[in-house]
């Protein structure tokens, strides 16, 4: 196990920016996961909504059009206009220590794995290094 693709979930959950921040809602609690790479109709990486971002969202609505109206919001706004465009991608040969360092020096909660084409293969959490490290603590 040497590089990011020996780790990387290749399993994704993705959205495109014109769903909207209910369908981003559903596939987080229905997949309990905390990060969707947002992808044009080629698969080419576009953004990132994390669940900071969609928090974000979700208490600016609530502060300004208040809570009973939050799900009517989440129908109608369109995750491109609130995703982040600033991710952070690596090559699936990258290895584990740099991909951890990438990861640590960004302060990012996920690392998106994509080819040369920006075409989304994989994703790693923070998550996937604690079960790493995890992992070779117990081999010890």
């Amino acid at each position: 196990m040497k590089t990011i693709s020996d780790i990387m979930i290749t399993e994704l959950f993705t959205l495109t920016p014109q769903c909207t921040l209910l369908d981003a809602e559903r596939l987080m609690r229905e997949h309990q996961v905390r990060h969707i790479p947002i992808i044009d109709n080629n698969r080419r990486l576009v953004g990132l909504l994390s669940q900071k971002e969609f928090l974000r969202e979700a208490f600016r609505i609530t502060d300004k059009f208040g809570a009973h109206h939050l799900q009517d919001y989440f129908s109608r706004t369109e995750i491109g206009s609130c995703i982040s465009a600033d991710i952070t991608t690596v090559a699936p040969g990258v290895s584990l220590k740099a991909a951890g360092e990438t990861l640590r020096r960004e302060k990012q909660g996920c690392l998106l794995v994509a080819d040369a084409d920006d075409k989304l293969i994989g994703i790693v959490t923070s998550q996937d290094f604690v079960r790493l490290a995890i992992r070779l603590l117990e081999s010890d």
